[in-house]
């Protein structure tokens, strides 16, 4: 397919011919006033999570429409959920070819109720699950059984709560798995020389994995499922198991684990989730966006809440179990069963939803455990008798004695194991050829279309500029303006614009974009200066979370952007797609100026601007030429490494099984 080069340009070689007689000076902000190059003076709020907050709240306002709209009717209920698991699935995409689970046994602990029996399998060739398999000593085989998979505790399955949780079923009759998931326990993913985890606790490697991951169309969620998946085919395959009486209960983390596992995979009949559970709704209002293996991008587009993945289980019984002082706020829990009971009464089983609340802060509670157990023995056992925990139930205190392998670190046991990322390296050359063949068949127009469908990037329609000072100098005039992205919303981008004095002629004009805000560049000698004096009128924008609209909550999990990226991929958008429809807009302001000549529009962007700069160029017609500097340009170095610091934002899911960034340079510039 023929192609033109899409123009890069350095930075340095683009100045090299400037001329060397300054006419324009931009005076030090310091000597003339601290807030000059400020749109808004004295302003602290920079309303960027409060914008995206708001857009997402709308998406929850319009599910709550489209849920209580469908509790009229059976059918209703049905075609949602029919609608949601369709969307699951095609969101979860091909899973991993099962192949042969290999289990060995290292040990067997005998107790006086059941046995301990230390497990390691291969949930994919040569990436290995740590367990603790326990079988009761009194009933009789198969038993029914119950997955456990752990939450966000360092030491996974050694953690004192889960291993009572298994104690407790044990002694009820049932057969029990528990495991550790990726970067806890045994399956640390991330390590020092010593074995020790270069990641403090679970969640931060989680997110850290999840964002390497998600460019390849997958993300901690779906890892972690797929693990639990092999869980249960581990205890399918068991011959004192029961394969048609399989239940999974879990906490905080592992409650994640449990909600998403029971929304795809039948086999479970039945499900009680614990301190998990609590709206995304209310968390996003409140504590903000959990970790990579907490949510699916795009859940809030697509009208999905968290209880809505039990609701995709077929009808099976499942139990609520939330703390009352939780940070899961215990009222958002309180909602979520209550939506969920009132669309099992609709389905005509409004017994098989429960909901069991203990007064105490966030953790698998003895309280919790015996309810669990209970609403388990209930449905699989046909017991409803209480179950008590015993006082002396007891637990393996020292971490080594739970090991499945002899250092406590599959690292370590197995020397061709395969890290999270070695397995994305290997889903890397998929997408290479995945990507090869989409860009070698389509014509940049209908590649262009797949980039706007992927980035869920909107034109801007009813966007607005307005006026606030114009600064006039003897050889140049600064107007300071605010462009509205949308009528209905509130939400504004400051910007400066500079315009070289007594011009009758139409000029060049450049979009000046610099992830440290239009500052940056507004210095003696600095870029505007530099432009300016070359007859460009320049346009110097603060795109989405950038200079005077930088989000001032504290950095998380090493980025800067964690709040307001995890707002925009959950509502379906990322934020490299805000500023990209910022960088649009800012084209088409420019187009429409008297003074500026509509086919000499360059863009110039750096540091995390760069990506969107790179986008706006192919999409925007406007755009002739675009320069980055300091920017990113190979997604693949991102999805094959565990550590790549504040670049959330310019992370779009899936991407990579269409186009890298460096092939947005080869797509054709649209014509006016």
């Amino acid at each position: 397919m023929k192609r033109t080069f899409f123009l890069l340009l350095s930075i340095l070689g683009y100045f090299s011919c400037q001329v060397t007689q300054t006419i324009i000076s931009i005076p030090e902000p310091s000597k003339i006033d601290g807030q000059r190059y400020k749109v808004w003076q004295n302003r602290t709020d920079t309303l960027q999570h409060t914008y995206l907050l708001n857009r997402v709240n709308k998406q929850f306002e319009q599910r709550r429409n489209t849920v209580n709209q469908t509790l009229v009717s059976k059918k209703a209920i049905l075609a949602r959920r029919d609608k949601m698991r369709q969307w699951y699935q095609e969101r979860v995409g091909e899973l991993p070819a099962k192949t042969p689970l290999n289990p060995s046994y290292s040990q067997k602990i005998e107790l006086a109720a059941f046995t301990i029996e230390k497990v390691v399998f291969e949930s994919q060739p040569n990436h290995h699950v740590t367990g603790l398999f326990y079988l009761p000593k009194t009933g009789k085989a198969p038993f029914p059984a119950v997955l456990i998979p752990c939450g966000h505790s360092t030491n996974g399955k050694a953690a004192e709560s889960y291993q009572k949780a298994a104690r407790l079923f044990a002694m009820n009759g049932f057969a029990v798995l528990q495991a550790d998931p990726i970067s806890q326990g045994e399956r640390y993913q991330y390590v020092d020389e010593n074995g020790q985890p270069l990641t403090r606790g679970g969640t931060k490697m989680h997110e850290l994995l999840g964002q390497a991951l998600l460019l390849t169309g997958s993300n901690t969620l779906i890892h972690q499922l797929t693990d639990n998946i092999r869980c249960l085919d581990f205890l399918e395959a068991h011959p004192k198991v029961d394969k048609n009486k399989l239940a999974v209960a879990g906490n905080s983390g592992g409650g994640t684990q449990v909600t998403y596992l029971v929304g795809y995979d039948d086999r479970i009949k039945v499900a009680t989730p614990s301190c998990y559970i609590a709206t995304t709704e209310k968390k996003f209002n409140t504590i903000g966006s959990q970790d990579g293996c907490q949510q699916l991008w795009g859940e809030g587009l697509m009208g999905i809440e968290e209880q809505d993945f039990l609701l995709m289980a077929d009808n099976i019984p499942i139990r609520i179990l939330s703390a009352e002082q939780d940070f899961f706020a215990i009222d958002g829990a309180k909602k979520a069963f209550q939506e969920l009971k009132k669309q099992y009464t609709t389905l005509g089983i409004t017994e098989k939803v429960d909901m069991v609340t203990t007064n105490a802060k966030h953790g698998w509670h003895k309280p919790l455990r015996e309810a669990s157990v209970q609403w388990c023995k209930q449905w699989l056992l046909d017991d409803a008798s209480p179950v008590t925990e015993p006082d002396d139930i007891g637990w393996i205190t020292a971490d080594s004695l739970v090991w499945a392998t002899p250092k406590g670190q599959v690292m370590d046991a197995f020397k061709t194991e395969k890290t999270v990322i070695d397995l994305n390296k290997a889903q890397l050359k998929i997408c290479g050829v995945n990507r090869r063949a989409f860009l070698e068949s389509h014509n940049d127009t209908e590649i262009m279309e797949q980039v706007k469908q992927l980035i869920g990037y909107q034109a801007l329609t009813n966007w607005q500029v307005e006026t606030t000072e114009v600064w006039a100098e003897s050889n140049f005039v600064m107007t300071k303006l605010v462009f509205q992205r949308e009528q209905d919303v509130d939400f504004q981008l400051p910007a400066l614009l500079f315009e070289p004095a007594k011009v009758n002629r139409k000029l060049p004009a450049m979009i000046v974009a610099n992830e440290g805000g239009k500052a940056v560049n507004l210095v003696p000698n600095g870029l505007v200066e530099k432009v300016l004096n070359q007859g460009y009128i320049v346009l110097v924008i603060d795109v989405s979370n950038i200079g005077e609209l930088k989000d001032g909550k504290k950095v998380h999990y090493e980025n800067s952007e964690y709040w307001v990226a995890k707002l925009a991929l959950y509502e379906g958008k990322t934020l490299l797609t805000y500023r990209t429809e910022d960088l649009v807009m800012a084209a088409n302001y420019l187009a429409k100026h008297p003074k500026v000549d509509i086919n000499n529009i360059e863009l110039k962007a750096d540091g995390l601007v760069g990506p969107a700069a790179l986008h706006a160029g192919v999409i925007s017609p406007r755009i002739k030429s675009v320069v980055t500097e300091n920017s990113v340009m190979d997604w693949t170095t991102i999805a094959a490494n565990y550590h790549t610091p504040n670049q959330l934002g310019n992370i779009v899911p899936n991407a990579l099984h269409y186009y890298n960034l460096s092939d947005l340079l080869l797509i054709k510039m649209p014509n006016n």
